[in-house]
């Protein structure tokens, strides 16, 4: 599903409207998609019709009540529409606005003098007191955002940032929803940062695609539920002022997902080399080798110090190990002729999950650079040995990298907050400018290729963050990659069965007791969702 920034939002607007399409249809649609979304929410939160027995709906609804703040924008335009919908659904609604009436132009000055045939009643902020405010609040069953769209640059500044902030701080003390219009107002389209100040929504209808500032944090934590409302505006159009980005979906993962042969065998799914473990760190090569089995690939392999290849064998039943030359616990490079020779008869190698860092480390994994040929995998050490970035533009593997923020932040020489800050751009930069695909790690995980594909992860929980998440993803990536998918789409529906399993995990075991394994043990429960 498409993702646009809000000028690629614009351009899209623009060409419907050049195309024909009058731009008060566009608000119409747009209003009315918000109003069938507040009433279906109001519905299931607030009314119980069940419960009503020889009364009309439309008489329920009379009874609650719909309070509305708009700017003078289009955004604002979208909620006096709204508001017309809504009052001819049943419902008591009222108005707050920011602006000053004259400040009104073309189709908003239009919906708005259709609100006043209607009968809504408005207040003009000048007009009404912060009690008065506070009290409507208070009195109101459910309040809708319709102040700023995603078209604002700056800090919010003067009524909007009041009236926000009365919004925040008096809704917070109680149960009710509030539905924002595109965007809450506050939040970034275009990064989902918090422009100063910025609405907290339990949901958001936002017309014809995503914004990158719904799915950013923290922008995703101030939508709530996002609804994607259908305003008129052809795919194509969408996807012609689109930069690529795209949310990854489970129709994405069921297309993505590889064809399982009635007549396969081991061999027909894959054979996973990971080369992973040092003294002191046994558990993630565990991890990766269970997470790749979990993956449904048909062979999995694990390269290991030859100090620790008899411990973790032990504990493993149906992976394979090898020992290889190794150091205090840690491969040396008298490692290399073996894992070159080994690896002919692989499809994938994973490199680094638990690895250690020296030296000898470093000249291995520049080794493998220059010389291997197939699908590589880079995660944790393999990452923290390269030294030199020309050496992943100079190979001829196919190379996937996954990083988190803080091996990110040394690979390109940028703050930790900068890279957060800038997650998509570093990502899709990074890929182009060297060849690689890469699994961009954190919340609103990013997925880039070097051709400029891009996907945008919306699975997973907080709970996720724990030691050994990352040697899982990696497990799952490798055992894709085995069974023949393209590398930048195996790791995008790693990215995606990864966190789909994390909430099955958390639903089970609550966030704060998740750990790494849990989400291996979820692995079944995320395929299951995705195939059936």
């Amino acid at each position: 599903m498409e993702i646009l920034t809000p000028n690629s939002m614009r351009k899209s607007d623009q060409d419907t409207i050049n195309a024909g399409y009058p731009e008060i249809l566009l608000m119409e649609a747009a209003a009315r998609g918000t109003a069938e979304y507040a009433d279906e929410i109001i519905k299931s939160e607030i009314l119980n019709l069940d419960n009503y027995y020889n009364v009309s709906e439309r008489q329920v609804k009379e009874d609650i009540s719909i309070l509305i703040f708009v700017g003078k924008g289009n955004n604002g335009g979208d909620g006096l529409a709204a508001a017309r919908f809504l009052k001819s659904y049943g419902y008591q609604v009222e108005i707050i606005m920011s602006a000053e009436i004259d400040e009104l132009k073309s189709i908003n000055k239009i919906n708005f003098d259709l609100c006043v045939y209607n009968d809504i009643n408005y207040y003009q902020y000048k007009n009404i007191s912060e009690s008065e405010i506070i009290n409507k609040l208070k009195q109101s069953h459910f309040i809708i955002d319709a102040l700023l769209g995603t078209g604002i640059n700056g800090e919010v500044r003067g009524n909007s940032k009041k009236i926000i902030e009365l919004i925040n701080s008096t809704v917070s003390k109680s149960t009710k929803s509030i539905l924002a219009v595109d965007i809450p107002s506050g939040i970034s389209g275009k990064s989902g940062e918090i422009l100063g100040t910025a609405v907290k929504a339990d949901y958001t209808s936002t017309m014809a695609a995503y914004k990158r500032g719904l799915l950013l944090f923290p922008g995703r934590e101030y939508s709530g539920r996002i609804k994607v409302i259908d305003i008129g505006i052809k795919k194509n159009i969408i996807s012609k002022n689109n930069d690529g980005l795209r949310l990854f979906t489970k129709e994405d993962a069921q297309r993505f997902a590889p064809k399982r042969k009635a007549d396969g065998h081991k061999g027909t799914f894959g054979r996973t080399a990971i080369l992973s473990g040092s003294r002191g760190m046994v558990g993630a090569p565990l991890l990766s080798a269970d997470a790749a089995l979990r993956s449904g690939s048909g062979l999995i392999y694990l390269l290991l110090p030859e100090e620790i290849e008899e411990s973790v064998s032990v504990q493993l039943n149906e992976v394979l190990t090898k020992a290889v030359s190794s150091s205090d616990g840690i491969i040396n490079s008298n490692s290399l002729s073996f894992i070159l020779d080994f690896t002919q008869n692989m499809d994938v190698l994973a490199v680094g999950p638990g690895l250690g860092n020296n030296k000898e480390t470093e000249k291995v994994i520049s080794e493998l650079l220059k010389k291997l040929n197939m699908p590589l995998i880079l995660d944790a050490d393999a990452l923290n040995s390269i030294k030199d970035l020309k050496i992943l533009k100079n190979s001829s593997a196919e190379i996937l990298i996954t990083p988190h923020p803080g091996e990110m932040s040394r690979l390109v020489n940028k703050p930790i907050k900068e890279i957060n800050a800038n997650r998509i751009d570093t990502a899709r930069n990074f890929a182009s400018e060297y060849g690689v695909n890469i699994i961009l790690k954190g919340a609103a995980t990013v997925t880039a290729a070097p051709d400029g594909r891009a996907f945008l992860n919306n699975t997973g929980t907080n709970g996720m963050a724990t030691a050994g998440s990352g040697d899982v993803l990696t497990g799952i990536s490798a055992s894709l990659a085995a069974q023949g998918m393209d590398l930048f789409e195996a790791a995008s529906l790693a990215v995606y069965l990864h966190g789909k399993a994390g909430e099955f995990a958390a639903a089970q075991k609550s966030d704060f007791a998740l750990k790494a394994g849990d989400i291996i043990d979820s692995m079944s429960e995320a395929w299951n969702f995705i195939i059936k």
